[in-house]
C-alpha cells in the first residue's frame, strides 16, 4: 500500500532526526566545559530543546490518527500502544528533569552536573528503545491491521500536520503579517 509506505517513510525519517539530536547531546557531553554556564552547556541544552519541540509539535501529532485507528484492533496491539504511551511519559519526565538540571547547572547548583549524565543516559536509552519498537512492532501491527482506506486517513492527517507546520514556519519568517 502506497499510503502505508508513505506514512512510514515520513515517520522513519523523523525517528532518524530524533536519533541525530540524541547523538548531538552525547557529543556535547563528551566535551569539556558543559559542567558550568557557557556555550558548552548551551550545546547540551539546544538539541534537547529542539528534540522536545520537534516531538511535541511535529512528530507526535502525526501519530494521533495512526494510534487511534489501531486502538481496539487486537489485544496485542493495544498492549503495545499502552507500553509506548508509558515510554513516552517516562521520556517526557526524564527530558523535563534533564532541562531542570541544565537550569540548575546554569544557576551554579552543586550536584546538578553530576546528576545530569545519568538522567540523559536513561532518557536516551528509553527513547531509542521506544523508537525501535515503533519502527518494528508498531510498523508490523499497522501493516497487518489497517486497511487501505484507513491508511489514506492516516496520510491525510500527516499531511495536515506538515502543512500546519509549514504555515507556522512561514508566519515566523514574516513577522507582522496576519496568518
Amino acid at each position: 500500500m502506497l499510503s502505508a509506505e508513505s506514512a512510514w517513510r515520513v515517520l522513519h525519517a523523523e525517528h532518524g532526526s530524533m536519533r541525530r539530536l540524541l547523538y548531538s547531546v552525547d557529543a556535547a557531553l563528551r566535551s569539556d566545559g558543559w559542567q558550568r554556564p557557557g556555550p558548552r552547556l548551551d550545546a547540551v541544552r539546544a538539541p534537547l530543546q529542539r528534540l522536545q519541540t520537534f516531538d511535541d509539535a511535529t512528530h507526535r501529532p502525526k501519530g494521533v490518527v495512526l494510534m487511534s485507528t489501531l486502538r481496539g484492533r487486537s489485544a496485542q496491539a493495544d498492549a503495545l500502544l499502552d507500553e509506548l504511551q508509558r515510554d513516552r511519559e517516562r521520556c517526557d519526565r526524564l527530558l523535563v528533569r534533564a532541562l531542570a538540571l541544565l537550569d540548575a547547572i546554569e544557576a551554579g547548583e552543586a550536584g546538578a552536573a553530576e546528576a545530569l549524565p545519568a538522567v540523559l543516559q536513561e532518557h536516551r536509552a528509553t527513547l531509542l528503545h521506544h523508537l525501535e519498537r515503533e519502527d518494528t512492532l508498531l510498523h508490523s501491527h499497522t501493516a497487518r491491521l489497517l486497511t487501505a482506506a484507513e491508511w489514506s486517513e492516516v496520510v491525510s492527517s500527516i499531511s495536515s500536520v506538515v502543512e500546519s507546520a509549514a504555515a507556522t514556519r512561514e508566519q515566523r519568517r514574516r513577522p507582522g503579517r496576519a496568518a
